[in-house]
């Protein structure tokens, strides 16, 4: 079943509930601030200056960016800014990367350059504990280098390592987000394996089809409802009856212990 810029791991059954958000703009989150009567005068105070603190950041990250667009790469690092300009993602357009790092959370902006002004393509926010790191590789093997925010979640049951990836499109923009729990990629098969989260939760295999992904199988791992065996599924539906397998098949034990 296909699923186009989607997150995947609806299936997976985790309730990520410390995101801050996805793809936002840092100046309506601002506005919800100011709007909030519902927290303490204090919080809010101190809410709406750190809001405001981001924006004349980002604002400064872009002039500084405007002044050097004219070079291949440029870099530029403190404390709480970083900025990466040139071609990042592509031979023949230059991307810019500009990375806030301030107590209330991480905040990654991506531009392109076009028509000699930038154009946000790509913007990511999460809570400082929670943020990793992120990384530019080809994800899905079409030769594009795509973005990977990388996260976990500071609180849950069990392991939670969590990837968002947006592909790159042909013309330098992104895809919407997929999000992927417990993971390994393989672009050469053009493949994605993982577990879901919980306890005996089963694990997943998808395969890239261009910007799409096809669900593949899920394989069960043995407890009380499936008779003590491994059993591959088309789907998560824990109704299908499925094939009993006598053993984890070989190409999930390199994922490692996810309990």
């Amino acid at each position: 079943m296909k699923r186009k810029n989607k997150i995947i791991n609806i299936f997976c059954g985790i309730i990520f509930l410390i995101q801050l958000s996805s793809c936002n703009n840092t100046s309506t989150g601002i506005e919800k601030t100011i709007r909030d009567t519902s927290r303490p005068k204090e919080f809010r105070k101190e809410e709406i200056a750190d809001s405001l603190t981001t924006v004349r950041t980002l604002d400064l990250a872009l002039k500084i960016a405007m002044k050097n667009k004219t070079q291949d790469k440029f870099t530029f690092h403190s404390d709480s800014l970083e900025i990466n300009y040139g071609y990042l993602f592509s031979k023949t357009i230059k991307h810019l990367i500009i990375k806030m790092n301030f107590q209330r959370g991480v905040f990654a902006n991506i531009y392109k350059l076009k028509d000699n002004s930038f154009e946000e393509v790509c913007s990511k926010d999460i809570m400082q504990l929670a943020y990793i790191g992120d990384t530019i590789q080809d994800v899905n093997g079409d030769g594009q280098l795509d973005y990977l925010f990388h996260w976990y979640p500071p609180s849950g049951c069990c392991a939670r390592d969590i990837f968002d990836v947006y592909l790159q499109e042909t013309n330098g923009n992104f895809f919407d987000e997929f999000e992927f729990i417990n993971l390994t990629f393989s672009p050469k098969e053009k493949v994605v394996r993982g577990r879901c989260y919980g306890r005996e939760a089963p694990f997943y295999k998808y395969k890239w089809n261009g910007s799409e992904l096809d669900t593949i199988e899920y394989i069960f791992v043995p407890d009380s409802t499936n008779g003590n065996n491994y059993v591959r599924k088309r789907h998560e539906d824990e109704k299908e009856k499925g094939i009993v397998l006598k053993q984890l098949p070989d190409e999930y034990k390199k994922l490692g212990d996810f309990e």
